[in-house]
């Protein structure tokens, strides 16, 4: 009977444990995405302002 208490608490803590895995990993690809899309914004201003100056 502890065994298999002991097994199914096992379970469900690497079942939260996976879910919060894909959570965090997804997070991260998706601030990575903003992060490079805000970075091309950015660089793409800085080009259009050195433009005129020339």
């Amino acid at each position: 009977m502890e065994f298999s208490v002991l097994v199914l608490g096992l379970q469900y803590f690497l079942l939260v444990m996976g879910g919060c895995l894909i959570f965090f990993i997804l997070v991260l690809f998706f601030s990575n995405r903003y992060t490079r899309s805000e970075l091309n914004q950015m660089e793409q201003n800085e080009k259009m302002n050195e433009i005129p100056r020339m």
